[in-house]
């Protein structure tokens, strides 16, 4: 009992304080650092687009054998102006042909085309050209700037300078002076066995060179009209008519005439730088004596000059602008003097006709006297139709005996009939 009573007196005693709890570590304040100014992230630069060059085709219309040379100098100046050229070949003769077939298959025209003055005269009559609005080097040959050119519009840019006539002469004799002398040498080596003088006799081209040392020319100033009925032609056909007095007896042929000179049976001709492969193909050993024409009535001998241009298309995609950056390569005197010499013609830029590597090539040599003073022959319906009226008349009045006072207007008259058809809607 007493134990009992014990536990109920303590229970009731007042209570003893409670322990005062152990303080706890107060853990030290932490620092926040400040906070640091953020940088602006950098923008990532977009990948910038690889330029992509321009794609263009182009279609050179040359022989075999200037291909290569051509195909060469257009690649590399393409490489220069960041452009990728397609070249495809084509036979000149065949280049208008070859375009209207891929215009009736629906197939896309060449954005360029590389050709001569006779295609783009061509060209020019099937509306296939865009202008090339560009500025041509001003010591370009003039002839050329007249065969690139009609009613004050740019058609091509001439890169070179060709189809001039030469006069060649056999290694016994000597290159005459004048258009007389070159008469009585002609008459006086004309024997049974050999000709004195060959070329082509029916056409315009051989009878140019006199006509307009004489003081003619195929058309008016303008290009407009023909002007072939001028004492000019009277005496042009006089001196062909005496110089056909040298002309072999039995086949007065162009064709017959290359064979006699390269076989050494003919003593004189005039005749073209195209001429080449063919006397090489008839004589391997071919060697002749080359020189400028002679003077006539007191004045140069003055051959038509032709060219070979870079033309656009009116249909393809190149520009204006392409064709600037393109010719301001071809025209670099280092390029203008390589295809001058793979392919045996003139450089288009009068002012390296004196350069050795042109003086050191007799024919290119002859050939760059008469160059700066050759005419072209615009293209434009009045210098095709002078060329017919011309040769409508030109063999019957340098082979036969008949008067030659009506000739000159006979050529007029069918000139001026040719630019009628022109003419009509």
């Amino acid at each position: 009992m007493i134990c009992v009573a014990a536990l109920i007196c303590a229970a009731c005693a007042a209570p003893a304080p409670a322990p005062t709890p152990a303080p706890t570590a107060t853990a030290a304040p932490t620092v926040t650092p400040a906070p640091t100014a953020t940088a602006m992230p950098t923008a990532t630069p977009a990948p910038t687009a690889t330029p992509v060059a321009r794609q263009l085709t182009i279609w050179v219309a040359e022989p075999a054998d200037a291909q290569p040379a051509i195909a060469a100098e257009l690649q590399q100046a393409a490489q220069a102006v960041d452009a990728q050229l397609t070249i495809v070949p084509r036979d000149p003769d065949g280049l208008l042909l070859s375009l209207a077939t891929d215009r009736l298959l629906g197939l896309p025209p060449p954005d360029l085309i590389w050709a001569d003055q006779e295609a783009l005269v061509g060209l020019l009559a099937d509306n296939a050209l865009a202008p090339v609005g560009i500025e041509l080097p001003a010591d370009l040959l003039p002839g050329l700037r007249t065969l690139a050119s009609s009613a004050d519009t740019l058609w091509g840019a001439p890169i070179t300078a060709q189809d001039m006539l030469l006069l060649l002469y056999q290694l016994d004799r000597s290159p005459p002076a004048t258009a007389a002398d070159l008469v009585a040498a002609a008459q006086a080596a004309r024997t049974s066995e050999r000709a004195g003088f060959v070329q082509g006799w029916g056409a315009a081209r051989w009878l140019a060179p006199w006509f307009y040392a004489a003081g003619g020319a195929f058309t008016t100033p303008d290009g407009a009209e023909p002007t072939l009925d001028t004492p000019a032609m009277t005496a042009t056909l006089t001196l062909l008519r005496d110089l056909y007095q040298a002309a072999p007896r039995n086949g007065d042929s162009y064709a017959r005439g290359q064979r006699l000179l390269a076989q050494g049976f003919a003593a004189y001709a005039i005749d073209g730088d195209w001429a080449w492969p063919t006397y090489r193909a008839i004589s391997d050993t071919f060697q002749i004596g080359i020189a400028p024409l002679p003077t006539f009535n007191g004045n140069p001998a003055q051959p038509l000059i032709g060219g070979s241009l870079l033309m656009r298309h009116r249909d393809g995609q190149a520009t204006q602008a392409d064709v600037a950056a393109l010719v301001d390569i071809l025209y670099q005197p280092d390029v203008q003097l390589r295809l001058s010499a793979a392919l045996g013609r003139l450089p288009a830029r009068r002012e390296l006709l004196a350069d050795p590597s042109i003086q050191a090539d007799p024919a290119r040599a002859a050939a760059a006297t008469q160059a700066a003073t050759a005419p072209g022959l615009p293209p434009a319906p009045a210098a095709r139709c002078a060329i017919f009226g011309i040769e409508s008349y030109l063999y019957s009045a340098t082979t036969s005996d008949p008067p030659l006072k009506d000739a000159p207007a006979r050529m007029q008259r069918e000139a001026l009939a040719c630019l009628r058809q022109f003419a009509q809607p």
